[in-house]
């Protein structure tokens, strides 16, 4: 009860002192009869009092600010008076001061100082630097007239694994031994863990990509609002007190519950639109008109001898971009600049120097301005395609044959030039005898064909060697031409070319002597020099006496005196080499002997071997007829030579059978028109030796004649064996037996290279001649490397090198899939030809 009356007197408030309310209101009752009666008898009415009062609180405060700084003395009368007036006015002043601020502040003024613009009510202005500093704009330094960065559109190569890698994954894989179990779940957690950490990895780039994206989207908007924030006194007076009432709105608007949730829902409305405006109206970086035009003008403008008080915009203007293909430098020039060379050129300078890229300038001194416009310099025209000589030359070719018609008895026409102009070669004096080196479908035998066509047209006789049988083939059978191409008489080739010499030797006797003047042409074509050396000194080798030179005497005595003496009386060679190594030929160096080089389809060292580093190389190109003329002055040139056009629609074979069939019946033609002369001859070349079937044909011929090749027993065969006396009843072929028969081959059974005719048997060859045929197929086998092999199983090691057939004339020879056989056990593989090379056999 009584906790509760003390509730009930806590609560209750004190009723008011009658006393001191009826004091209150006697003060306020004579306040207001004495503003009343001071209204109607005061000149002024109350104003004047008010006035009063103001004039005594500025004297009272005047006053005091001239007295001491004492504290009111509330007890004296005068200071307690002065101190009245002077509350009274300070409070006055406080309160229209406050007010004054608040209309400074809603209309856009600054609260304290001077302005810092030049900026009014509704227009915006620009700052305004302090008295004597001088006014720069900042103008960022970086340049925006760089070419962008080159984005190639090319994937690039996808990183193969290493070797070890892949064996490693395979024994993994395969591995089935102890502890399997548990390596697969090692192999597992490990692969388990990798992709992991890719998908994390993969996590972290892709918000790192999204950060960055957004920080672009975002820092021009940040930027920009940062940058108007730094601008604020720049505004106008209304947008920046529209922009402190907004504030306050807003302060007031979230201080206030009630209107807590619309003032942030249109604070966000707000800042939205604030961030579209800003990304909107983001200002443009400064272009490099802004960045290039003022620092340059300062020294143009001196060079020019222009005042420092001329503007830059009426004498010099750069465009905003500088990288723009179509830029352009407008400057104006005065009267005064004479524009010699000199000065123009300090101009372009001076451009190319401080601005970015290379300038070049168009001076006009005509009109009411002199002007010069500089531009981007033109890009360097690509240079022009090297010239290449004709994709083909047609033998037929009614051209051809006005030319071939056309040239003197020392001319020879080579083909048509990188400008398709004829080529037009002496055969004499310096270049009277030419070294050919060709590789494989070069067209190194319709070259020689399409010589043999202007030889015969000047009457020469045409003496051979072709170990091969295979360039010469339509010469076979012509009159006035000799032909020696039987690999297996090597005593023919070696003949010929002594009788050569001596004919070169007999001419040069005569002219000295002034028998004779005039010598018909004599020719000769040296097909397959390299392989005929080969040939010629296994032959020298096996025939040569006791005390004989060691190098076959048949280049010294023979091939060098025609190259040095056969000029001056009208005996030319053509030689086709593959390569000039000295030791090959007897220690001769033939080199020197043929000033006049063709080479086509060759290579970067046969280039070298043959030519030296001195001369450079023209590029390689490996096409039929396509050839280039050497010159020891250095001249090279390249051309491509005539032959028969072929057919697309007949095969290589079909083709060279046409080729040949047309040139024998043009050889025998041009025979009968132009002839030939046998003078200053002397005597007919040697005759060649008549050609026998090899040792191993002969030993399974069929012919049982006395006489015939087969006519006794050979090479320790047996009539039984060869197949003679003995005729079984029933036998299809009388003569042969069943053990004979079955040395036939069927049609296909002996491979892609064996002979396809059941009939034709194998060839026995010498070790040069299986040496060449190797080569020849791909195989890096030489014949010293096959006699050494020889030698040591003559010795008696067991090294499986096969035995061979001793022939008529002591010596052993064998079969080319014997040695191809021995040599592919020992792990040599033959050399695939590739793609280019296979397309392009020899032309004809």
């Amino acid at each position: 009860m009584h906790s509760m009356t003390a509730a009930l007197a806590a609560d209750t408030k004190a009723p008011p002192d009658p006393a001191t309310q009826e004091q209150g209101s006697r003060v306020t009752e004579l306040f207001g009869q004495a503003w009343n009666w001071s209204a109607g008898h005061i000149p002024g009415g109350n104003l004047t009092i008010i006035g009063a009062v103001i004039v005594l609180a500025m004297l009272a405060d005047g006053h005091g600010k001239k007295g001491t700084a004492d504290k009111t003395d509330w007890r004296k009368a005068d200071q307690a008076v002065a101190g009245l007036f002077r509350k009274l006015y300070g409070t006055v002043r406080a309160l229209v001061l406050a007010v004054w601020a608040v209309l400074r502040f809603y209309g856009g003024r600054e609260l304290r100082g001077e302005p810092r613009s030049d900026a009014t009510f509704l227009r915006s202005g620009r700052l305004t630097a302090p008295a004597g500093a001088p006014q720069v704009e900042a103008v960022a330094m970086e340049s925006i007239a760089l070419a962008p960065p080159k984005v190639s559109l090319v994937k690039p190569a996808r990183r193969e694994p290493r070797p070890w890698a892949v064996a490693t994954a395979a024994w993994i894989e395969t591995y089935s031994g102890a502890g399997a179990r548990a390596l697969d779940r090692a192999v597992r957690a490990a692969l388990w863990a990798v992709r992991t950490a890719g998908r994390v990895w993969r996590f972290l780039v892709a918000v790192w990509g999204v950060l960055r994206a957004v920080y672009g989207f975002l820092a021009p908007i940040v930027t920009t609002v940062a940058r108007m924030v730094r601008l604020w006194h720049t505004w106008p007076y209304a947008a920046r007190g529209l922009a402190r009432v907004a504030m306050t709105a807003a302060l007031l608007g979230l201080l206030v519950p009630a209107w807590r949730t619309m003032t942030v829902v249109l604070l966000v409305l707000a800042l939205g639109a604030v961030a579209a405006a800003a990304h909107r109206f983001r200002p443009k970086p400064p272009g490099d008109d802004a960045v290039y035009g003022p620092r340059l003008w300062v020294i143009l403008r001196d060079d020019l001898g222009l005042p420092e008080e001329e503007a830059r915009e009426n004498w010099l203007r750069l465009p905003e971009s500088l990288g723009a293909p179509d830029a352009r430098i407008a400057l104006r020039l005065p009267w005064t600049f004479r524009g010699s060379e000199i000065e123009r050129g300090q101009v372009t300078d001076l451009l190319n120097s401080r601005l970015p890229g290379e300038w070049v300038g168009r001076y006009s001194f005509t009109g009411e301005h002199f002007t010069a416009v500089y531009t981007h310099k033109p890009p360097p025209k690509p240079p022009a395609p090297a010239p290449e000589p004709p994709g083909a030359v047609d033998i037929w070719d009614p051209k051809v044959q006005e030319i071939l018609a056309s040239l003197g008895p020392d001319d020879f026409y080579l083909g048509q030039d990188t400008f398709n102009q004829p080529i037009i070669q002496k055969l004499s004096d310096e270049q009277a005898h030419w070294a050919l080196s060709v590789g494989s479908g070069g067209g190194k035998s319709a070259f020689l064909q399409f010589l043999a066509i202007q030889m015969l047209m000047k009457r020469g006789i045409i003496v051979g060697i072709d170990p091969k049988s295979v360039s010469l083939i339509p010469l076979l059978g012509i009159s006035g031409v000799h032909i020696y191409d039987n690999p297996r008489a090597p005593q023919d080739m070696r003949a010929l070319l002594l009788w050569v010499a001596e004919v070169v030797d007999a001419r040069n006797y005569e002219k000295k002597r002034g028998i004779r003047t005039y010598f018909p042409p004599l020719y000769v074509f040296l097909e397959e020099a390299n392989h005929l050396a080969d040939i010629l000194k296994e032959e020298y080798t096996a025939t040569k006496e006791s005390g004989a030179p060691a190098g076959d005497p048949i280049w010294r005595d023979g091939v060098a005196p025609i190259l040095r003496l056969g000029r001056e009386v009208n005996v030319h060679i053509i030689a086709v080499f593959q390569d000039f190594k000295d030791t090959q030929f007897g220690g001769v160096s033939l080199v020197p002997l043929f000033p006049f080089k063709i080479l086509g389809s060759y290579r970067e060292q046969q280039w070298k071997r043959i030519m030296g580093a001195s001369f450079p190389m023209p590029p390689i190109q490996k096409k039929a007829g396509r050839m280039v003329l050497v010159t020891d002055t250095g001249d090279v040139t390249r051309i491509q030579t005539p032959y028969v056009a072929w057919d697309d629609t007949l095969t290589k074979d079909e083709n060279q059978k046409k080729a040949y069939k047309l040139l024998a019946a043009h050889y025998n033609e041009l025979r009968d028109e132009y002839g030939y002369s046998t003078e200053a001859l002397y005597t007919a070349p040697p005759a060649p030796s008549p050609e026998v079937a090899p040792a191993l044909l002969r030993g399974l011929s069929r012919d049982t004649a006395p006489k015939g090749p087969n006519g006794g027993s050979e090479g320790g065969l047996s009539d039984e064996t060869a197949g003679r006396g003995v005729t079984h009843p029933g036998s299809v072929t009388p003569g042969v037996t069943p053990q004979r028969d079955r040395l036939y081959l069927v049609p296909g059974q002996g491979g892609a290279e064996a002979h396809q005719d059941p009939l034709a048997a194998p060839v026995l060859l010498t070790i040069a001649e299986i040496a060449h045929e190797l080569t020849t197929r791909g195989y890096a086998i030489k014949a010293n490397t096959i006699s050494k092999h020889k030698s040591r199983r003559d010795k008696g090691a067991d090294n499986g090198f096969p035995v061979g057939i001793i022939g008529e004339d002591g010596k052993e020879r064998w079969t080319l899939d014997q040695l191809r056989a021995f040599y592919e056990g020992r792990g040599i593989e033959r050399a695939e030809e590739s793609e280019e090379e296979a397309q392009q056999g020899d032309a004809v």
